[in-house]
């Protein structure tokens, strides 16, 4: 018997998540000593796709789509069902579109513990009733309405292999629930999405969010795709509206997914990233957050440390000498540097162990070249 979830209250007046990316805040707070910090508080490419001169014309224009539906299509080897204003516009769009659709058995959404919490947010402002799960396994044994994915995970990196994501398709399949796949850090390694393991027709349980903030590093141009049963594609594109991405961010992330040439450049440019980083950064970092419990993705890396209250002191640290980074629930998240952003990393992470030497023991000076 579908679940009514009409009355069960909205509330839009909950606190909203805290995010990294907030180096202007910074700025605001701290004043000017916080204009030169290396922000490294976002997992975005440090290395972005160069964006050209935007046409003057373009800002006079109404949005169209199509070019960029196109261009999709060939990048995904999918044409998305609707374009959003970066994939949060989309995450908001899927409680209200579940709520009045779907005809729903329940009122429960398996979000995970640790993971990008405007999901949980999102869900619990229409009235949801949240979960938080440890383990993507646990949702195989587990009834819900709707539960998410995130694809790897931000901020701890897990990855769910093919086989269990097929099983958690059929479950949602089996009891009538939709499952929310978010892969905004799936570009590094696109082998690995959901896309690859469904047909031409995607389950109607199913939607996959992609975007182009991460890989591509436009988190400003606001862009996001969905992919899903076209049973939704109606109803999904009136609830994001007529224009919801503007002309010049439309034109400009068309280009993006159509230069293959930088795509395999930026690939290759990682991998380089990743190995100077873990042979001449990580290994201080270690040491400074007294920890080797961390996990790395493609585009960020991220410690786990012993207490909250350790997790905030090495980030007030790491402010002393100029480095910006995500301070979570005791984590801290580090995106990856751009090449040339790792010799001015290197040397504030010296100076900071030589500083802090109550916190760096068993860190020999001989390392700190």
């Amino acid at each position: 018997m579908p679940f009514d979830l009409s009355n069960k209250p909205v509330n839009l007046e909950l606190a909203a998540p805290k995010h990294g990316g907030d180096l202007v805040y910074w700025q605001r707070k701290v004043g000017n000593e916080a204009l030169n910090w290396l922000d490294l508080s976002s997992a975005c490419n440090r290395e972005p796709w160069p964006v050209p001169e935007v046409p003057t014309a373009l800002w006079m224009v109404l949005p169209d789509q199509t070019e960029l539906l196109e261009q999709a299509e060939r990048y995904f080897g999918r044409r998305p069902n609707a374009i959003g204003a970066g994939s949060q516009h989309i995450i908001e769009s899927l409680p209200p579109l579940l709520r009045e659709g779907a005809g729903l058995t329940s009122q429960t959404v398996f979000v995970p513990r640790v993971g990008y919490q405007e999901h949980a947010f999102a869900w619990r402002k229409w009235g949801y009733e949240i979960v938080y799960y440890d383990a993507l396994e646990e949702l195989l044994t587990q009834h819900w309405a709707v539960a998410v994915v995130i694809q790897p995970n931000n901020p701890t990196g897990e990855l769910a292999s093919a086989g269990t994501l097929s099983q958690l398709i059929a479950h949602a399949e089996q009891q009538d629930a939709s499952l929310v796949v978010d892969e905004a850090f799936i570009d590094a390694t696109p082998e690995l999405s959901v896309l690859k393991l469904q047909a031409s027709d995607l389950s109607e349980s199913l939607f996959i969010m992609r975007s182009v903030g991460k890989f591509f590093g436009l988190a400003g141009a606001r862009v996001g795709f969905v992919f899903c049963a076209s049973k939704w594609q109606v109803a999904l594109n009136n609830l994001l509206g007529p224009w919801p991405v503007a002309t010049p961010s439309l034109h400009l992330v068309s280009l993006a997914l159509a230069d293959t040439a930088w795509q395999s450049h930026a690939l290759q440019n990682l991998t380089v990233r990743q190995t100077a980083f873990v042979e001449r950064v990580m290994p201080k970092l270690n040491t400074i957050f007294d920890s080797q419990d961390s996990v790395r993705n493609a585009l960020f890396t991220t410690w786990f440390l012993d207490s909250q209250a350790y997790a905030e002191h090495v980030f007030t640290m790491l402010h002393q000498v100029g480095v910006h980074t995500r301070l979570g629930d005791g984590w801290i998240r580090v995106a990856l540097p751009a090449l040339d952003e790792m010799d001015a990393l290197n040397r504030a992470l010296i100076r900071l162990l030589k500083t802090a030497g109550d916190q760096t023991q068993g860190y020999s000076r001989g390392e700190l070249a």
